[in-house]
């Protein structure tokens, strides 16, 4: 499975061990930069390397507050994750 930016990924490894990430940007082939929205904001993310990292069929286009993004890792959670979903959660957000 590929990690590309706005990839949703589980981490497998460390104290964060099976919770779910949006990866933010790519660093390397080997690090890259996550966030969670609540421990670990879009302003301060979390280095970690890519093996420690299992990644999921779910992207996110558009993550521009850690609300949004809280949301749709919740989502991801709930076992509802999919593209269609992650937007549709954006969307509602940009209305209310």
């Amino acid at each position: 499975m590929d990690i590309t930016k706005g990839s949703v990924v589980i981490a497998k490894a460390g104290r964060d061990k099976g919770r779910a990430f949006a990866v933010i940007e790519v660093l390397s082939d080997r690090e890259v930069l996550i966030a969670d929205g609540k421990r670990r904001p879009i302003e301060r993310p979390k280095r970690k390397n890519v093996i420690h990292l299992q990644g999921t069929n779910t992207t996110v286009d558009c993550i521009t507050t850690n609300r949004q993004l809280r949301i749709i890792l919740q989502n991801c959670r709930a076992g509802a994750c999919s593209r269609r979903d992650a937007e549709g959660v954006e969307n509602r957000i940009q209305e209310a």
